[in-house]
This record gives C-alpha cells, structure tokens and sequence, in this order.
C-alpha cells in the first residue's frame, strides 16, 4: 500500500512540474506585398517653374496569380530640390480603379521626385520607395520693343526669369528654337548676356539688312534648373 500511495504522489509531482503547452492560435496571414510603378510622359521639354504639372503612380499588389491593380489607397509624392539635403511633402492621391493616383505640384527647381505608400494593414505592406529626377526649367519672359524697326536700328529685347537666375547666359536668337540632333534650318545668334540679379534680361542687336524672322531667348542650365526657353514674336526689318 505504501509503494501505491508513492507511484500516485510521483505521477501527482511530475503532473504539476511538467507544462502543458498551450495550444498555438492561428496566427493573421502576412500582408500582401505592393509596387509602385510610376509612369513617366517621354517630353523633351523640362517642366516650366512655377507652372504646375501632373506625376502619376500605379499601385499593385503582388497576388499569387499576378500583379493586380489595388483601389483606395493613398499614394504620397515627395521632392527634394536641387541642393537641398531632404525631401519635403508636395502632395497626394488616392488611387482609383485601375491604381492610378496623379498628384499636380508646381516645382521651382530640378528635382529628385519620391513616391511612398505606408500600407495598409493587415491587408497591404507597404511599398519601397520609387525615386526618379525631374528636370525643371525657369519661366522665361521675352518682350519686344519695336517689332517693326528700319535698318540699323537697334532691335531691343527685355524680360524676366523665374527663379531669378542671376549670373547665368542668356542669349537672343533668330530662326528655329535651339534644339539639338534636329535637321534643318539652324538658329542664329544675334546677342548675349547674363541675367541681372533681379532676374531682368535686357539684350541688343542692330539690323543692316531687310529681313522678317522669329526671336526667341534662351537661358543656359545653371544654378539648379535645365535651359530655358522664351516664346518666340515676331519681326520685320524694312
């Protein structure tokens, strides 16, 4: 009898001593992973300072059967303007039907440009960021004092830059916009200058011979923006 009674208070002892594992509860599935595409407009023109412009994102959840595009959900753009160390908000979208969100901003410099998506869980994880550079052009004005002058007289041409680009080249031309690997009549130069500290231009040529033509000004890529570009006006010479 006392064997039993010890056999039963060792199997009582074990009993409390031993843990019973706790049963394991199923745990949330993972987040489905996101990218961001961004789509990009092939321009050859810079964007404008000053003048807002569209930047357009797609966002897509990477589903066992594909890459699906993914509504209601907020995409963010960012930018960091040349020669700043960060990156500030500019503003956001929410995607719609096909993933799609547009963002319009106005940039005043050349620009690294970031998408963000934070996620949304526990349905979406959020996305890596997607960085791409965007080049900015000032706003460059052209005015013309006389557009119909007789020979010698001096053809004067004024204007402004935004941002006020002071020091860099700016330079008065005759014939087509400068561009270049095009084919065809080239531009011709008729002056040069800088751009005064306020940002005013003034420029000056003097005609000997009858003519009509087209003028336009140019400002170099300097100081955090690409070149420049005026509307063009045109002229006679009689």
């Amino acid at each position: 009898m006392r064997r039993v009674l010890s056999g039963l208070s060792l199997l009582l002892f074990l009993a409390v001593m031993i843990p019973v594992a706790p049963a394991v509860a199923d745990l949330p599935p993972d987040p489905t992973p996101t990218t961001i595409f961004v789509l990009l407009v092939a321009d050859l023109d810079a964007r404008v300072a000053g003048e807002p412009s569209d930047f357009t994102a797609v966002l897509g959840a990477e589903e066992p059967s594909g890459t699906v595009a993914v509504q209601g959900e907020t995409l963010t753009l960012w930018a960091q303007p040349s020669g700043s160390a960060s990156f500030t908000q500019v503003g956001h979208a929410t995607t719609d039907a096909s993933g799609q969100a547009t963002v319009w901003a106005a940039l005043d410099h050349s620009a690294v440009v970031r998408w963000t998506y934070a996620g949304n869980a526990p349905t979406y994880a959020a996305s890596t960021p997607v960085d791409f550079g965007v080049e900015v052009a000032p706003r460059v004005t052209l005015r013309v004092h006389d557009r119909t002058l007789r020979r010698h007289q001096r053809l004067v041409v004024t204007g402004r830059t935004f941002p006020a680009k002071a020091g860099c080249t700016v330079t008065l031309w005759k014939g087509p916009r400068p561009a270049p690997l095009t084919v065809g009549p080239k531009p011709v130069r008729l002056a040069q200058s800088t751009v005064r500290l306020d940002g005013t231009y003034r420029l000056v040529h003097r005609f000997h011979h009858r003519a009509r033509m087209r003028v336009r000004v140019t400002v170099m890529a300097c100081a955090g923006n690409a070149r420049g570009f005026s509307g063009s006006v045109g002229i006679r010479v009689r």
